[in-house]
């Protein structure tokens, strides 16, 4: 046998043994049982939930700003005079009450002045007295008391009220009424030598010190009160047709305490160009519990109440998708239902449309869509 013959025989053995290997893995395969393939059901997802209970509620408007004493006022002098040393001292921070003294200047001149003419004054009455008598004698009675009314240390009395024109041309003639109204404007000066507080407050600025020489126009200091305050903060344009004057406010300050409140008291009728915002001045007292933290510069933040709205329910404005609906449950699966945005701030949006008893979705999940299985895990009552 030929080499050649061998090769040939060895090839087509070999050929033999694969395609007989082939059919026996071929079989072994056909006789292996496939799998049973089980879609696995679709699970509920747990969700919480809310029952909603339309009612009225009240948007808040949220608002920040400094507080601004209502009442203040720059202290001037009206005349000259060198600040007392007597009494209290006019230093910053130093507190008083509506009707006490802030500062005297020395008047022992000016007073001085004015006994001097108030004794000149006297002695023309006293000699007007014989030509009363004859003249006037019904009316020696009256200008007699009034002559004993007078004291040189006081303010002078009134004058008596003449009853007839020639009492009054008598009067005059003798220069009484031209002398009784020049001791009235040096009583009038004799006063500005005393500043006394105008209301409850405080002095903010003492420009002068106790023994200094006023001049008359001279600016003493800032006087500020203590009792009601103003907040000026900046509302958006959307809050605007919300925001009335006479809604109240309450104002806390960083640790969510309540500071002050009061009410809107003036809203500027312009709108900034560039902040879309309106200037809302709010007139605000201390609340019971602030003890002391009203201080005039101070920041706070808080809200305006606005009037109720009737029939609707407080929302998270993320609960709400850019269609204005928001998911319900219905028969354990997730259902849309449109809503009106009655009003919105930073956080929540007040809505109407929702019924009464409604399972309303209260926390966002992802991948919701209508019609998804969901298993209720906890509902929250508001």
């Amino acid at each position: 046998m030929s080499p050649l013959f061998q090769k040939i025989l060895r090839f087509l053995a070999g050929l033999l043994i694969l395609f007989v290997a082939f059919m026996m893995m071929q079989g072994l395969i056909g006789m292996k049982q496939s799998p049973s393939v089980t879609l696995p059901d679709t699970m509920a997802r747990p969700v919480r939930t809310t029952v909603v209970l339309n009612t009225e509620v009240t948007p808040k408007v949220p608002v920040e700003g400094r507080i601004q004493a209502w009442n203040r006022i720059d202290l001037f002098a009206e005349v000259n005079g060198v600040l007392s040393l007597i009494g209290e001292d006019f230093r910053e921070g130093k507190s008083f009450k509506e009707g006490d003294i802030i500062l005297n200047l020395d008047d022992s001149e000016s007073r001085s002045n004015l006994k001097s003419a108030r004794s000149i004054y006297l002695q023309l009455v006293t000699g007007m007295l014989a030509s009363i008598q004859v003249d006037f004698p019904e009316r020696i009675e009256v200008w007699e008391q009034y002559v004993e009314s007078i004291d040189v240390t006081q303010a002078l009395p009134s004058l008596p009220a003449p009853e007839s024109k020639r009492e009054e041309y008598f009067i005059v003639n003798r220069g009484l009424q031209a002398n009784f109204y020049s001791i009235k404007a040096s009583e009038e000066r004799l006063s500005k030598f005393t500043l006394k507080a105008p209301f409850d407050g405080f002095v903010a600025v003492a420009l002068v010190k106790p023994g200094s020489l006023v001049r008359a126009g001279q600016p003493l200091g800032l006087f500020v009160g203590t009792d009601v305050y103003e907040i000026q903060t900046a509302v958006h344009s959307r809050y605007l047709s919300t925001v009335k004057i006479g809604d109240k406010v309450r104002f806390s300050d960083e640790n969510d305490s309540l500071v002050a409140e009061g009410k809107v008291d003036r809203i500027a009728g312009n709108v900034n160009a560039s902040t879309q915002s309106a200037t809302v001045f709010c007139k605000v007292r201390p609340s019971a519990n602030s003890q002391g933290q009203m201080r005039d510069g101070r920041y706070l933040s808080g809200f305006i109440e606005s009037s109720e709205i009737k029939n609707a329910f407080e929302v998270h404005r993320n609960l709400i998708d850019g269609d204005g609906n928001v998911f319900v449950i219905n028969s354990n699966e997730l259902d849309k239902i449109s809503v009106v945005q009655e009003f919105r701030s930073i956080e929540t949006a007040i809505v109407s449309g929702i019924p009464n008893g409604t399972l309303l979705l209260s926390t966002p999940i992802s991948g919701a869509y209508q019609g998804m299985p969901v298993s209720v895990s906890e509902s929250i009552d508001e």
